[in-house]
């Protein structure tokens, strides 16, 4: 006895109970399959046992009605089955208005038959989409021998710009095996047509949350500089459409230093659009700073509405630096070996041998000493501020990031870690290989001595700070 429903129905679902009256019942086997009009769930019971009709069964609600046993004629003719056939279509699956900027997904279903052999596809193409591929291929074979496989492929759509576009889906080639030969197969699925609404405002998105964080606190002295790290939010949206206003505050140096960005589609079928930018903040003179309020005017998607997203203004408090307490007793003056002295002695030396490269050696000599202290936003500006100097451009490309250091790829993965204690994702920063690997990259002899002059002033600092 054989049972197909359409959708997904449960195993028990099926009362088999007036079978178990009339017959003995064998093994029961469910099966889920996909046919050109959607899902279907095939019931096979094997019925052993002679009766006249099969009686009546409830599924879920349904009720199938009692069926006669046909007779079944040694004479009868077989019917051949039908000869399999490749069939494609296209859908958008969205619901609701399109805005330009908004994704949506576009999917291509091909129902292929086990002589379709080398089956290719082409990629969608149009000059007002951005498409990219959505995932992986899905390939559910046929429930049954001789029966379509359904492939389905998907691919992630954002329009440029409003209006009403034909997109044209992608051709199918394939070789057709009949008979012992081969004949090419070629088709696509039917256009589809895309409406695209003019949006009220530029941004449109279903949500979008904008955040702000300072390192260290908001208030620090005169001469130490602030990094303000912003972070953006945005879901089903397009993330190159947004523009933070540019700052300029008297009185205050706002330098860009780097951010990252990521795009990645969730389980839940939105697409998510993350932003970091990254300004370092130093004040020129002590003082209350106020960081003006940011205002990203956007298109909820989900609500139909005009919104504005506001990040409220930020205080900033720069202290002069501490003087001296009259009376206070002198520091204490740093024991130095005949070793250190030795170094400092040849480190004039050498210096003053060399006065054009006296700044490339005092920014070798900062790096040595961020690093030794454990610093990974002040090694990270030295470092760049050190390799501009050792690599200088034109002669060299452009060093902008630590990523265009022409180094070997042993310390460049040791740079990796420096960038994620920068940005917030390692708590803990070890910078002694990287100061090591570094003297292959200075002038022989003077990088050492650099560096260990460096790492023992920024002990001895350690030490006394504690």
């Amino acid at each position: 006895m054989l049972i197909e429903v359409p959708g997904h129905w449960p195993l028990d679902t099926l009362d088999i109970q007036p079978l178990l009256r009339q017959f003995a019942v064998g093994r029961i086997s469910r099966l889920e399959s996909m046919s050109e009009s959607g899902p279907q769930t095939r019931w096979l019971i094997p019925l052993h046992g002679s009766a006249d009709s099969l009686p009546a069964l409830n599924l879920g609600s349904w009720r199938i009605a009692p069926t006669p046993l046909p007779n079944k004629s040694l004479n009868q003719a077989v019917t051949a089955p039908p000869e399999p056939r490749v069939v494609l279509r296209a859908s958008v699956d969205h619901q609701g208005p399109l805005y330009p900027g908004q994704p949506f997904i576009y999917e291509l279903r091909l129902w292929l038959p086990d002589q379709i052999v080398d089956p290719s596809l082409n990629e969608p193409e149009h000059p007002d989409l951005n498409i990219r591929r959505l995932g992986d291929d899905e390939w559910h074979p046929g429930a049954r021998p001789g029966e379509s496989g359904v492939l389905t492929r998907r691919w992630l759509l954002q329009a440029r710009s409003a209006g009403q576009f034909t997109l044209m889906a992608p051709r199918l080639q394939a070789r057709y095996q009949r008979d012992g030969h081969e004949e090419p197969v070629s088709g696509r699925a039917a256009p589809s047509i895309i409406q695209i609404d003019k949006a009220p405002l530029p941004l449109v998105a279903r949500r979008i949350t904008l955040t702000q964080q300072f390192t260290p606190a908001r208030s620090v002295a005169l001469g130490e500089p602030i990094i303000r790290t912003l972070r953006l939010r945005l879901e089903d949206g397009d993330g190159s459409r947004v523009a933070l206003p540019t700052l300029h505050l008297a009185g205050l140096r706002v330098l860009g230093d780097g951010g990252q960005r990521h795009e990645r589609f969730l389980a839940n079928g939105r697409l998510l659009f993350e932003q970091e930018w990254r300004q370092a903040l130093r004040a020129e003179a002590p003082g209350v700073y106020w960081l003006p309020e940011i205002q990203l005017p956007w298109f909820n998607t989900h609500t139909g509405r005009e919104e504005l997203l506001t990040l409220a203004a930020t205080r900033l408090n720069v202290t002069a630096p501490p003087a001296d307490q009259p009376g206070s007793p002198p520091p204490r003056p740093t024991r130095v070996g005949p070793l250190p002295l030795l170094g400092w002695t040849l480190l004039t030396l050498l210096l003053a041998s060399g006065l054009r490269r006296q700044a490339r050696w005092r920014a070798f000599y900062a790096v040595q000493l961020a690093l030794c202290q454990a610093d990974p936003d002040g090694s990270r500006h030295a470092l760049l501020r050190w390799a501009k100097l050792r690599w200088p451009a034109p002669r060299h490309p452009a060093i902008i990031w630590l990523r265009d250091l022409p180094l070997d790829d042993e310390l460049s993965i040791r740079l990796d870690t420096l960038e994620a204690a920068c940005f917030g994702t390692l708590n803990h920063f070890d910078g002694s290989a990287i100061a090591l690997g570094l003297d292959a990259y200075e002038t022989r002899g003077l990088a050492t001595l650099l560096r260990r002059v460096a790492w023992l002033n920024g002990t001895d600092h350690h030490k006394e700070a504690h």
